[in-house]
């Protein structure tokens, strides 16, 4: 099988002809991959069947400067281009940031929700390469993936700020209804035009799981964060009806598959096994849903040995990866504490796992 085959197969759930896997690193441990292999790109040093595609940068830019005026951080501190949140340095940290929203101490009304400037991700200026990458991923034998780091709640409360944004969504601020609405509007154009030019796998990713169970009820989940999400589903499945679907979500979210089944999601990631069982999770919805994780960044990686992480690698192979339908990789990028010896175990054993 190509690259491009292997992947795609997999996540249709069916057998391909070894097992798939990634994996992303922090700074430092890119930096030590540097040091000890001489490269400077994982993808392709290890070959990873799968490439990433993405745009170009807006033609008018937003100022958010004037949200942040007289604002004093507490470090250094940079303003997205983009959505207009802050990442402020944490002191003695590598490469932890701590967000800040341009409405932190304000009060947020709808016509703050209205006019505040959300990005033009539905001017195909900003696409014009996106064919030309996929078909050259796709020349060599590569499926190509485009993935939005946030989505409609992760980008509210940044914009809002969190807490407050909570107490919105709890209160059913029309505020925070009509700031969910523009964001999801714009999200849902990014997925439709990276779809429609050609991208295999297109998602997003958006935290609403905690450790042991969402971060609010799945009755306010249904009620506001569903339907955009549908929303932004059928946008690139509209665009590409065989596209691929990926949705993050680290945390516990066994009580929402099924609705992510119903509104089109194919592939879920990272599916955290300090949170769910991906055993169980493969068992109950396998035949709906592929998977695209599973080894623990909380434990395993970290702070298990080499051994553990190849015996770990090679059960989820022979459960989760039964049959197909499975990408291992960890369940977050590696952390700084990740032995390289843990790497190359991960690299080595998923390599040995070939589909009879």
């Amino acid at each position: 099988m190509t690259p491009r085959e292997r992947i795609l197969a997999a996540m249709r759930r069916q057998q391909p002809d070894r097992l798939p896997f990634v994996f992303g690193m922090t700074p430092p441990i890119q930096a030590e991959f540097e040091r000890q292999t001489g490269a400077s790109n994982a993808a392709e040093f290890y070959d990873f069947d799968e490439r990433g595609v993405g745009f170009g940068p807006s033609p008018t830019p937003a100022d958010f400067a004037p949200y942040y005026a007289g604002r004093e951080f507490s470090g250094p501190a940079h303003i997205d281009g983009t959505w207009g949140f802050a990442t402020v340095a944490m002191e003695g940290d590598t490469h932890f940031r701590h967000f800040e929203s341009p409405f932190d101490g304000k009060e947020f009304s709808v016509d703050d929700a209205l006019t505040y400037p959300i990005p033009d991700f539905d001017n195909p200026v900003r696409y014009t390469t996106v064919a030309e990458q996929n078909a050259a991923w796709h020349a060599k034998g590569y499926a190509t993936r485009h993935i939005a780091g946030f989505c409609t709640y992760d980008l509210s409360w940044l914009i809002r700020g969190y807490e407050p944004f909570l107490m919105d969504m709890a209160m059913e601020s029309e505020a925070a209804l009509v700031l969910m609405d523009r964001v999801s509007d714009a999200v849902a154009a990014q997925m439709r035009q990276m779809a429609g030019r050609g991208t295999d796998i297109v998602g997003v990713g958006e935290d609403v799981g905690g450790q042991t169970a969402l971060m609010m009820s799945p009755t306010l989940w249904r009620g506001q964060i569903k339907p955009r999400l549908a929303k932004i589903i059928a946008a690139a499945k509209n665009a590409k009806p065989d596209v691929l679907f990926f949705y993050h979500s680290d945390g516990n979210i066994d009580v929402i598959i099924p609705d992510l089944i119903e509104i089109g999601v194919d592939i879920l990631n990272p599916v955290q096994p300090e949170c769910m069982d991906p055993v169980a999770i493969k068992e109950q919805y396998g035949d709906q849903l592929a998977f695209w994780g599973a080894v623990g960044t909380q434990t395993t990686m970290p702070f298990g040995t080499p051994q553990d992480v190849c015996d770990c690698v090679h059960h989820l192979f022979e459960t989760v990866g039964k049959g197909g339908g499975f990408l291992c990789s960890p369940s977050h990028v590696l952390e700084p504490e990740v032995p390289w010896a843990n790497i190359e175990a991960f690299i080595d054993a998923c390599r040995e796992c070939v589909y009879d």
